[in-house]
């Protein structure tokens, strides 16, 4: 016998087990019972939880969710701030970013974002260089609320991402850069009184 016999004998023996096996197999008692189980809190519960799962990963919920923490994160900047008398502009008051209309398009944000890094690691390098001497605690609040934004960017960032065309997220990003710009100014401004 050759190869292909024995191929064939074996296929024909396959196909002849096969039509011996019943069409239908019922599950078992026990399966019905907790599929009826199953069905009946299904009904009972009509939001689909997949649905409810994914509602705060829409995109624009995520921008506003960020929007939302870089707004708290400025009060609580404002808090530790507050108390102090408007000082004099200092150097560090130059290295703001430009504050004109906010960009219509995500071309005009990306043009002027250059602009944002440039003014954010001037600000940073001042605060670390230039002995910049602030309490440990104000140290922390102020990590924890540039944490705070640089995550609502990031968030941003995805959305838009998803949605290059959407003028709110644009706002918010727009937004986000200004508050991280502003935090930071004042933080060099503190330190050097």
């Amino acid at each position: 016998m050759t190869e292909e016999q024995l191929d064939e004998e074996m296929l024909l023996d396959l196909e002849r087990r096969t039509a011996e096996l019943p069409r239908e197999i019922a599950p078992p008692e026990s399966a019905w019972q907790r599929i009826a189980e199953q069905i009946a809190i299904d009904s009972r519960n009509k939001k689909s939880p997949a649905v409810s799962r994914y509602v705060w990963q829409r995109p624009i919920l995520l921008a506003a969710a960020g929007l939302v923490l870089v707004a708290a994160s400025s009060i609580t900047t404002a808090i530790v701030i507050g108390g102090r008398a408007e000082k004099a502009p200092s150097r560090t008051a130059a290295m703001q970013a430009p504050r004109s209309s906010a960009p219509a398009t995500l071309a005009e944000f990306t043009a002027r974002e250059n602009d944002y890094i440039a003014t954010v690691n001037a600000l940073s390098q001042t605060i670390e260089s230039a002995h910049v001497e602030l309490a440990p605690e104000t140290i922390v609040k102020l990590k924890a609320s540039i944490r705070v934004i640089d995550d609502a960017i990031i968030e941003a960032r995805r959305a838009l991402a998803a949605d290059p065309s959407n003028k709110a997220l644009i706002d918010i990003l727009s937004t986000s850069y200004d508050q991280k710009v502003d935090l930071l100014r004042r933080a060099a401004e503190m330190g050097q009184s």
